[in-house]
């Protein structure tokens, strides 16, 4: 198991995240309700290639006159190919959350079936495998930084404890990227593109 803040390499990845989705970035999954009553959410499937992204939300984890409950949500992705990840979700204040924390686990049987385009699926089961990361927000807030990871299935597991009056609610969201050595690969075929186009005689001269 690996614990990771968000200080140091997050500023990394999501700088480079956020400039590669301006180029060519997909939502797969935008608003992505949690589904009651299923065993878990399924988001899509992301091709880091395609800097895929989507946001999910739980806007209903309401305990209006009783004492504070805890609840548990799983999330279930696919990855392909393989590529770096980051995952983040927060709480307003208003909606405030306690022990508000996230896992990054693999896979390691879950059934899931698509939604309609842009909206989630459900899972009729939801198992997972190896725990990659475990995060806590530091105040309302919390990121999972995830390079490397490879091609499959993986399940975020997030948990908290609702107050003991009002409404809870939080929303997330995840991006991909290629890996490094992809991203260098690709910046370098776009670079012998634009020199070839700039070395092309010009056919009005």
């Amino acid at each position: 198991m690996r614990v990771i803040t968000r200080i140091g390499a997050v500023a990394g990845l999501g700088a480079m995240a956020l400039s590669a989705q301006s180029a060519d970035a997909a939502a797969l999954c935008s608003g992505c309700e949690a589904i009651d009553g299923a065993a878990g959410t399924y988001l899509g499937s992301y091709d880091p290639r395609h800097f895929d992204n989507g946001t999910f939300n739980h806007t209903d984890l309401a305990d209006d006159l009783g004492p504070e409950t805890s609840f548990v949500d799983f999330f279930v992705f696919d990855l392909d190919p393989a590529g770096a990840g980051s995952i983040s979700a927060d709480f307003t204040r208003f909606t405030r959350i306690t022990d508000f924390m996230a896992a990054l686990w693999t896979d390691s049987g879950s059934v899931c079936s698509s939604g309609p385009a842009l909206q989630p699926g459900a899972c009729t089961s939801v198992a997972t495998g190896t725990k990659l990361y475990e995060v806590s927000a530091a105040s309302d807030r919390w990121e999972i930084i995830a390079p490397g990871l490879q091609a499959g299935r993986y399940v975020l597991r997030i948990t908290g404890t609702t107050p003991a009056l009002g409404a809870s609610a939080y929303s997330g969201q995840l991006a991909f990227v290629p890996e490094p050595g992809s991203l260098a690969l690709l910046s370098l075929g776009l670079t012998g593109v634009a020199l070839a186009r700039r070395r092309r005689p010009d056919p009005s001269a």
